[in-house]
């Protein structure tokens, strides 16, 4: 993973990581497309969906997530990759992860989870997750004395 990573990307690259230990992960979609890379390999992207404000200490952030496992080529043919360690783990971790790099929880969406086996090179998962994020507090003067005058 590169440093200076969003924290959303981040979590989910570790969401990969821990469902399929030894893969390599690609999170700079430019790579991708430009085919700067060796299969097998996870590519991860992530994209805000929306955020609101949920109370007045925190609000709250809805992203989408892609997550390709682009299949390794071996005698001329794609050997697959499978959906089910991500599945398994999502379900092990009751579709809640908190990420190792960036210190965030997501709450992913089961019934947004989608799997894509329409191409022979690759197998595409999709889902929707959110997470909160603290409401930035302004440092300033605490008042710790009161001047209260009674009515007369």
């Amino acid at each position: 993973m590169q440093s200076g990573m969003e924290p959303e990307i981040s979590v989910v690259v570790d969401l990969v990581e821990e469902a399929y230990p030894g893969l390599a992960t690609l999170a700079n979609m430019q790579e991708w497309l430009e085919h700067r890379f060796e299969a097998p390999v996870a590519i991860v992207t992530t994209q805000g969906a929306g955020e609101v404000q949920s109370s007045l200490t925190s609000y709250q952030v809805e992203a989408d997530a892609v997550i390709v496992l682009q299949f390794p080529l071996s005698e001329g043919i794609y050997q697959p990759l499978s959906a089910e360690p991500l599945r398994q783990l999502l379900r092990q971790k009751q579709y809640s992860y908190r990420g190792k790099t960036a210190d965030i929880c997501i709450e992913v969406d089961s019934a947004t989870f989608r799997i894509w086996r329409d191409k022979k090179d690759r197998l595409e998962m999709t889902f929707r997750f959110t997470y909160h994020v603290p409401v930035p507090r302004e440092s300033g003067e605490k008042l710790n004395a009161f001047d209260i005058q009674e009515a007369p």
